[in-house]
């Protein structure tokens, strides 16, 4: 029986999610008739450590993957799981993403003092406090309502949740208070339409390496202390191809591509104002299967003005993965002739 060794955060909701993924990854191998185990490789990230700062200060979303990104390469494990939205867009020519999850309730969502019972982020008295760690959240929710203080927090739901003893409310991905059955806790939420989501939230990636290593290593691109000298035979394996290919969910993976290239083409990260969300929906059409809908914004600080920019486009048969990234890239491009 082969054992998959999987890198990830220590927190709880990381080990949540990679249980997911783990659970996944066997019920698949089952499917495949084959028998395979797993084994969690934890780690606490600088992104996990250094709680007193905001993340666009010191290396922004490469923060809570670089140790797993070590693991891979060193061969001390075979894939490593993230939230895509903590993934940067540029992702280093020696890893690529192989799979994602079905995504999760995109939407972020408003817990206040009270849960579901409490009172709703629009219904706030003026004045009122609440926190968020995201400035991309911040630039939106002034715009819903610009009469409320927002206060900057960081650590995990746990602690974010426990704030709410001297704040009136909290925002958080939906994703992540779903997955640790916290959902009862949510007291209403964003649309889509009201509060765009970071790109890639509420899907879970899976990342390997790409190849067998070189001797001309990008690591020191994200500053990745590697030492690939130390690497196993055994790390990302190519007979793990098939099994990640049946793990993963095309349409979500589609998805993926398409937000994280418009992130990549803006040069943008978490110290940036900027959004996307891609749905596919059904056509109605005879001629046409699906159409992809796919929405922006980016925050110019210097007119201190919200870009928006949408696209539809009706999904070809043949799209694959260059089709999706071309998406990104022509919605980020719509941003562009606006700046």
């Amino acid at each position: 029986m082969k054992t998959i060794r999987i890198a990830t955060r220590k927190s709880e909701l990381a080990m949540t999610q990679t249980r997911l993924v783990a659970d996944r990854l066997v019920a698949c191998a089952k499917a495949l008739g084959e028998d395979v185990n797993y084994e969690l490789v934890s780690m606490t990230t600088e992104g996990d450590r250094r709680l007193d700062k905001s993340l666009a200060s010191f290396g922004g979303k490469g923060v809570f993957i670089k140790e797993l990104e070590v693991a891979l390469l060193e061969g001390r494990a075979d894939i490593a799981v993230h939230s895509l939205k903590d993934m940067p867009a540029q992702v280093l020519p020696e890893f690529k993403l192989a799979a994602v999850l079905e995504r999760e309730d995109p939407r972020d969502a408003f817990v206040s003092k009270g849960g579901a019972k409490g009172i709703n982020f629009m219904d706030l008295p003026a004045g009122a406090r609440v926190g968020t760690g995201s400035i991309r959240r911040v630039v939106q929710l002034k715009a819903l309502r610009p009469d409320l203080e927002y206060v900057p927090i960081r650590g995990n739901i746990q602690t974010r949740l426990a704030k709410l003893a001297e704040l009136d409310g909290v925002v958080l991905a939906a994703a992540g208070l779903k997955r640790m059955g916290l959902a009862e806790q949510i007291t209403d939420f964003f649309s889509v339409e009201q509060v765009l989501p970071a790109s890639g939230q509420g899907i879970l990636a899976i990342e390997t390496l790409s190849k067998t290593l070189s001797d001309n290593c990008h690591c020191e691109e994200r500053s990745l202390s590697c030492h690939p000298e130390e690497r196993s035979d055994e790390g990302s394996s190519p007979e793990l191809l098939p099994l990640l290919a049946a793990v993963n969910y095309p349409e979500t993976f589609g998805i993926a591509l398409a937000e994280m290239s418009f992130l990549k083409a803006l040069n943008a990260g978490c110290q940036f104002p900027v959004a996307s969300h891609a749905d596919i929906v059904p056509a109605g059409d005879a001629n046409h299967s699906a159409v992809l809908k796919m929405r922006g914004i980016y925050w110019l600080e210097s007119s201190q003005k919200l870009l928006q920019a949408c696209i539809q486009t009706e999904i070809p048969a043949t799209a694959g993965d260059d089709w999706f990234t071309a998406q990104g890239e022509a919605l980020a491009n719509q941003i562009k002739v606006q700046q």
